[in-house]
Order: structure tokens, then sequence, then C-alpha cells
């Protein structure tokens, strides 16, 4: 039985590493984010103007910056538990000490995706803050946001997981980067709409799971249309992750 105490243990665990360098961890969060506002929202977005997204008019800057939270949260979460896990499990051996403790591998785990998720949601709450400050987004609906934010982030930290469980070495991490997660950073609609791609390419983006995350974010923070497949589509890449990133995880560590 899960012991939710225990999971609590763990991620208290990650947070009092991560306040001991909390200055350097918040600076990079919210720097990450303005360069991207400064690059393409105002680099770019002067060139670009406005666009029209499902008969709703948009600067590029709103339009990119939404993009952004989604893939803060790609990359904050995945990152985070694929390098993050891998080090803890191969290098550091942190997950087999905790085992020797009351808490189980299994709690571990829990701990460690909900710490990957809280991670995640920080780095997205600063985009979410900072369009909200600069106008970008509705201030409303960037709160209503934030918790399809941690689901999300919850979902890319498991896949996370599975990358540093299925790999035998840190750097075949780099095939799930390179082969997956930066194709949907580059197609799933962060820099452009899904309306200019051909439709067999709409069919297949759809498909993955940054496509509805970008258009819920888009719905809440610019009142765009909602797709309702986005929910269907997102619970299903959450549970099927979540539930064989642990599966592949657990086997790995009691080897």
């Amino acid at each position: 039985m899960i012991d939710g105490w225990a999971i609590r243990i763990v991620w208290l665990r990650y947070f009092a590493i991560y306040r001991k360098d909390i200055r350097f961890g918040l600076t990079t969060t919210f720097v990450e984010p303005i360069l991207y506002l400064l690059s393409f929202g105002y680099g770019l977005g002067t060139m670009v103007g406005a666009i029209e997204v499902d008969g709703i008019a948009l600067t590029y800057r709103q339009f990119i910056f939404a993009g952004i939270a989604a893939q803060t949260l790609l990359f904050q979460g995945f990152f985070e538990a694929a390098y993050g896990s891998f080090v803890r499990m191969y290098y550091q051996r942190i997950y087999q000490a905790m085992a020797m403790t009351p808490i189980t591998l299994s709690e571990v785990l829990w701990g460690e995706l909900l710490w990957d998720a809280t991670k995640g949601t920080i780095a997205a709450t600063a985009v979410l803050l900072i369009g909200a400050v600069t106008g970008d987004f509705r201030p409303l609906g960037a709160l209503a946001a934030l918790p399809v934010a941690f689901l999300c982030a919850f979902l890319f930290g498991a896949l996370g997981l599975l990358a540093a469980a299925v790999s035998a070495s840190i750097d075949e991490i780099s095939y799930p980067q390179f082969l997956f997660i930066f194709p949907m950073f580059l197609f799933c609609g962060v820099f452009f709409p899904l309306s200019q791609l051909p439709d067999w390419l709409q069919t297949a983006v759809w498909a993955l799971p940054l496509t509805p995350v970008v258009s819920l974010l888009r719905s809440l923070t610019l009142g765009t249309p909602v797709y309702w497949r986005a929910v269907p589509i997102l619970a299903t890449w959450l549970v099927g992750t979540v539930w064989y990133a642990r599966r592949r995880m657990l086997l790995r560590l009691v080897k």
C-alpha cells in the first residue's frame, strides 16, 4: 500500500536541495522565457504582426508566448526527470539508499515524479506570470492554467523517467531527446498554427502529447476555441506513460 507520508518525505528532500540554490534556480527559470519573449515575441513578432488562429485575432507575441509556456513544461519536466533520475539511480544510487529506509521504491518513484512535475510547474508559472504582467495572457486564464500545467509537467516527467529507465548509459538519453522531444517542440504548434501543416501531418502531430498541451494552454490564456479531443489524448498519454515509466524503472531497480 502506497504511503502518502513517505512520498511527501521524498518530495521534501528534493525541495530542500532546490532551496539551497533557489536564487540560481529562479534566475534561470525567469531568464529563459524572457529571452524567448524578446527574441520571438518582440523580434520575430514585429515582422509577422497579427495572425488569426481559429477565428481569433492574436499578436504573434501572444501566440508564441503561449507556446513557450507549453514548451517550458516539456523541457523542464523531461530533462529534470531523464537526466536527474538517471544520475540519482545510476551514479549517486539515491533511489537504492532511500529504499533501505521504510520508504519503498514505488513511493520513491512517486515522489520523483511529483517533484519533476513541481519543478516544471514552477517554470511554467514564471512564463504565465510574465505573460499576464505584459498583458499577453488573460490573468484568470493564466491562473486556471496552473493545474493543467501541473498535470502536463507530470506527463513529461514520466516521459523523462521512462527515458532514464530504458537507457543503458546517460548518453543514450539523447535518442528520445532528439527523435521524440525536439520533433514535438518543432512541429506541435509552438511556433506556428497547425493549419499551416499538410492534413496528414496535422493528424500525426495531434497524436503527440505536446499538441493537446499547447492547445489547452492557448484556450485558457488567450481564449481560442477549445479542441475537446485534446482532453482524452492528454489523459491517455498521462495514464499510459506514468504506468509504463514506473514499471520499467522498478524492473531496472530490482535487478
